[in-house]
């Protein structure tokens, strides 16, 4: 009697759970063309963005509101993920941006474009404050009467402003308190997380810094860089910082010139020359080609 082939064992032909997804971190074959930027051309790229992150920062807080939430309905403009899960956290975003975008706007109106406390400009036309009543040794009635109007009046004073400077600093939008809950979550809702976020995801993986050296983001995969991703990959500076620096030098030693967000990311740093797709197989200084002839096939 033949002997029959044993069946798999079901178990093991199908594994339970979610298993590795290899199409996800695969690497497109056409990025072995591009050249990695180099670590001067990296650094001084972020210090070019970090100037105009600076400047940025001299715009009003409604501003600020305004193209967060523009940030917030980026992040969900694409679709990521068929996931449940995604599909509800998706609209969410679009919906908490489009919200925070109108608020914001309210207060835009009427309001200066540059906060001018940043520059100590402007008409300083705040009154002069009340003098501290001085009482005599044996103070009268009355001189205690005067003492404790003057007492009132300057208290007055000082809660207005205290009350303007706190208006000044933190601002009169609704993105005060946003920005307040996002450092505790570890989240950047500044200049820079919009910055870092809009242009890189818009400008084909590209800032102001990046065009001036000449240098771009991609993903391994070859696909376009999105809003999320973007996002991501500015966290990443918080992770860079928190290991000392460390996160961010690992371009010195790391084969394919990956820092710490770099990684989160799966992206890579090229040089953004025309006629090369980008990719991150190839060195800034490639070794001169060989002279020793090819033997035949």
């Amino acid at each position: 009697m033949p002997a029959t082939a044993a069946s798999p064992d079901p178990k093991l032909a199908k594994p339970r759970g979610r298993t590795v997804n290899t199409d996800a971190i695969r690497v497109a074959p056409e990025l072995g063309a591009a050249v990695l930027a180099s670590p001067f051309k990296r650094a001084a790229g972020i210090a070019i963005d970090l100037v105009v992150v600076i400047l940025l920062s001299a715009l009003a807080q409604p501003i600020l509101g305004v193209f967060t939430g523009l940030t917030f309905a980026s992040l969900g403009s694409r679709r990521v993920s068929d996931a449940k899960a995604w599909l509800v956290t998706r609209w969410v975003l679009i919906g908490l941006g489009a919200g925070v975008m109108v608020l914001s706007g309210f207060f835009v109106l009427g309001s200066p474009i540059v906060r001018t406390g940043v520059f100590n400009i402007g008409k300083d036309d705040r009154a002069t404050p009340p003098e501290a009543p001085l009482l005599s040794p044996n103070p009268s009635h009355s001189e205690l009467q005067r003492a404790v109007s003057r007492f009132e009046r300057r208290d007055e004073y000082l809660s207005a402003e205290n009350k303007a400077l706190r208006e000044r600093e933190g601002g009169r939008s609704i993105m005060t308190a946003a920005a307040d809950l996002g450092k505790t979550f570890g989240l950047t809702f500044g200049w820079a997380g919009v910055y870092f976020t809009l242009l890189t995801a818009w400008c084909g993986g590209r800032t102001v810094g990046k065009l001036a050296m000449g240098t771009r983001v991609v993903r391994l995969d070859g696909k376009p860089i999105t809003s999320m991703d973007a996002f991501v990959r500015n966290g990443g500076y918080a992770a860079g910082l928190a290991t000392g620096l460390v996160g961010f030098m690992s371009i010195l030693w790391n084969e394919n010139r990956q820092a710490i967000h770099d990684r989160m990311t799966g992206t890579v740093v090229v040089l953004d020359k025309p006629g090369i797709k980008p990719g991150a197989a190839a060195r800034e200084t490639a070794p001169p080609p060989s002279d020793t002839p090819q033997a035949p096939s």
